[in-house]
C-alpha cells in the first residue's frame, strides 16, 4: 500500500471522526439530547461507526480516481486529468460540508440550516460522483454507496426537523 493511498483514507477519516466525535459525545448538547425525535432515530452509538464507513469509502474512492488520473488506463489523457481535477474538486467540497454537518446539528439550535448544509454536501457529492464514474466505475460505485449514506442522514435530519415542530407522528 502507498503512502499516498493511506494518506487519501486517513485524511477524510481523521478529519470526519475528528469533527463527528467532538459533535456527538455525550453531552455534547443539551438541547440536542431534550429534541423530539422520531421513533427511527438512531442511537449515537451508532452513527460513528457510519461515519467511519462513509469517510473510509470516500477516501478509497478518491484514491481510484487520483491513481486512475495518474495512470490514465482506460481514457484518453486530458479527459482523465479534466473529469479526475473536477471530480476531486467536487470531492473536497463536499468533503468540507460534509465535516462541518455534525457540529451545525449537536451544537446550533438550528436543524434548518445543519439540512442546508448537508443538502448542499450532497449535491457536491453528486457531481463527485458523476466525474469519479467518469474515470472508474469502482470509485464511482463507493461514492454512489456514500451518496445513499448521505442521503439517509439528510431524510433523518428533514425528520428532525419536522419532529420538531410536531408535524409528524411519534
Amino acid at each position: 500500500m502507498s503512502s499516498w493511498s493511506v494518506l487519501s483514507v486517513a485524511v477524510p477519516l481523521s478529519l470526519g471522526l475528528y469533527a463527528s466525535f467532538g459533535a456527538l459525545r455525550s453531552g455534547a448538547s443539551e438541547w440536542h439530547t431534550r429534541l423530539r425525535k422520531p421513533k427511527y432515530n438512531p442511537p449515537h452509538s451508532a452513527l460513528m461507526p457510519l461515519f467511519a464507513l462513509l469517510f473510509t469509502l470516500e477516501g478509497i474512492a478518491a484514491f481510484l480516481v487520483s491513481n486512475e488520473m495518474v495512470l490514465a488506463r482506460h481514457t484518453p489523457e486530458f479527459v482523465a486529468v479534466r473529469a479526475g481535477q473536477l471530480g476531486l474538486g467536487f470531492y473536497w467540497l463536499q468533503l468540507t460540508f460534509l465535516i462541518f454537518w455534525p457540529a451545525l446539528l449537536a451544537f446550533g439550535p438550528s436543524l434548518k440550516l445543519a439540512l442546508a448544509n448537508i443538502t448542499v454536501a450532497m449535491l457536491f457529492h453528486l457531481a463527485a460522483m458523476v466525474e469519479f464514474f467518469r474515470l472508474t466505475v469502482s470509485g464511482g460505485m463507493m461514492m454512489l454507496l456514500c451518496f445513499f449514506i448521505i442521503s439517509a442522514l439528510t431524510a433523518w435530519n428533514a425528520a428532525l426537523i419536522q419532529a420538531r415542530s410536531g408535524i409528524l407522528p411519534l
